[in-house]
């Protein structure tokens, strides 16, 4: 097997008092499993969250022959172990985003849950594979906001899907057949909240995985470093080993482009995972109206009380 160049770094940021944000790798035979997981439920819980998704994906992930059924599995498996630490009360709310590459070269295959990204950089053109659970991200795909709205929209953090928050997890799964220099970087929304597309794109044109990995950390901090960063890089061989899967057939005829894989059928009165936030009342003129005819009444009640008869 031809050498993977990877590179793998976490930082809390500028404003967040820990980290809890997790990365993770492991170099299998036929490539490596790469995981990134942004943990929600402040202080200990979002740490612990994001550690067992990491943990628990490596785990079921570095043995065992690669496939979509064995990754969708190994994410059963961290949602089942996450949302049964978070029925302990001092883990109410816990949750994990979580993204994870795993390279059966020649092809990968990528799970996700949340807001972390994949993203993939082939002939010096960067582009988004996984879509944001997010209450923004489904916005915009509705047509209700633009790109540029979603990034300064005060829900923009709030998550619609993660690892944890219900007994059955909501996964999406793609994969598509990888290229010779292909580079895939996987990272929480402390990048890429902070640093645009373009951004991303110069920076592993020019650096190799090690250096980029550096440098991304340091640009997010340079702007403000507002949340916790964690970025993994991964750089596809030159030379790519001549094998194929049973799952490889659509794969193959998409002669690269993603794809979106189901199995089975997801049971569609599965709820969100992450409630969304209630939208504020509105108080309209009537109420205002009403709220002055009443002032008006009690402070004409209280004026003939205290003038007396």
């Amino acid at each position: 097997m031809p050498e993977l160049l990877a590179a793998l770094r976490t930082h809390p940021g500028l404003r967040r008092p820990k980290n809890e944000d997790a990365v993770g790798q492991a170099v299998t035979p036929w490539g490596g499993v790469f995981v990134v997981a942004d943990g929600m439920g402040g202080h200990r819980t979002g740490e612990v969250a994001s550690r067992l998704a990491v943990e628990t994906l490596l785990e079921k992930l570095a043995q065992g022959e690669p496939s979509p059924k064995a990754l969708l599995e190994a994410f059963e498996e961290a949602n089942r172990r996450i949302y049964q630490e978070a029925q302990r009360p001092e883990n109410r709310g816990m949750g994990t985003t979580a993204t994870c590459l795993l390279l059966d070269l020649p092809y990968a295959l990528i799970a996700h849950v949340g807001d972390s990204r994949a993203y993939l950089l082939r002939k010096g053109v960067l582009r988004q594979l996984t879509e944001d659970h997010s209450w923004v991200a489904e916005r915009v795909r509705q047509g209700l906001l633009t790109v540029e709205e979603a990034r300064t929209h005060r829900w923009r953090n709030v998550i619609t899907n993660a690892l944890g928050s219900f007994p059955e997890a909501r996964v999406d799964l793609l994969g598509l057949k990888v290229e010779p220099g292909d580079v895939f970087l996987l990272c929480t929304d402390g990048l890429y909240g902070v640093l645009e597309d373009r951004t991303l794109q110069e920076v592993l044109r020019n650096y190799p995985p090690e250096e980029a990995a550096e440098r991304l950390v340091a640009l997010a901090n340079e702007w403000g470093g507002p949340d916790n960063i964690s970025v993994a890089l991964v750089q596809v061989p030159e030379a790519l080993p001549e094998r194929t899967r049973p799952y490889a057939l659509p794969l193959e005829a998409a002669r690269g482009d993603p794809v979106h894989l189901k199995l089975g059928e997801v049971p569609e009165e599965l709820p969100t995972q992450v409630l969304e936030p209630k939208p504020r009342p509105k108080v309209g003129w009537r109420d205002v109206l009403l709220i002055l005819l009443w002032v008006v009444v009690v402070a004409y009640i209280l004026l003939g009380y205290f003038r007396g008869p």
